[in-house]
């Protein structure tokens, strides 16, 4: 992190490599079309390359990376459709996300946007709780009661999914 701060574009591509996956999953949560996901990751790894000398810490470089990548994608939303929807249900997994098995992902597209996200955070991109609670500008105590909701939502979405045979 330190060399990409220093301007090397080597070890700043590396850097972009290892969070793909999680930017992807990220903009996904939020996002329903996969070319405004793909537009919205171009866009934060653009802002990213030129803003990153401004973080202070690297152990944040997740974090600020994935607020990126959350602006990015809410811009988008208001660029695309003038106002940002109370529920975006999103379209079928992607090929770089394989790793999550089809029927977890189909109970996570049939949550609502508040669920994906914050469950996309905290399961699939492994921030934790606080961490969360700052990217979304909310309390710890408001990121813990979206998760336990989300969680619950998602058991609910996935059984019955399982119940009728498969997502």
């Amino acid at each position: 992190m330190r060399k990409a701060q220093k301007g090397d574009k080597d070890a700043f591509l590396r850097l972009m490599d290892e969070y793909q996956l999680p930017m992807y999953r990220t903009a996904k949560a939020i996002l329903q079309n996969e070319d405004d996901v793909e537009d919205a990751v171009q866009e934060a790894v653009y802002r990213a390359f030129y803003k990153i000398s401004s973080i202070r810490q690297p152990k944040f470089f997740k974090t600020w990376l994935t607020r990126v990548v959350i602006n990015c994608s809410y811009d988008l939303l208001r660029q695309r459709q003038g106002l940002l929807p109370l529920e975006v249900l999103p379209e079928e997994g992607r090929e770089e996300d394989n790793d999550t098995p089809l029927d977890v992902r189909a109970a996570l597209a049939a949550l609502s946007e508040n669920d994906q996200l914050v469950l996309t955070l905290y399961y699939l991109n492994d921030l934790p709780v606080k961490e969360i609670a700052k990217l979304l500008s909310i309390s710890e105590g408001a990121a813990k009661m979206r998760l336990s909701h989300g969680r619950k939502k998602f058991r609910e979405v996935y059984l019955a999914g399982q119940a009728e045979g498969g997502l």
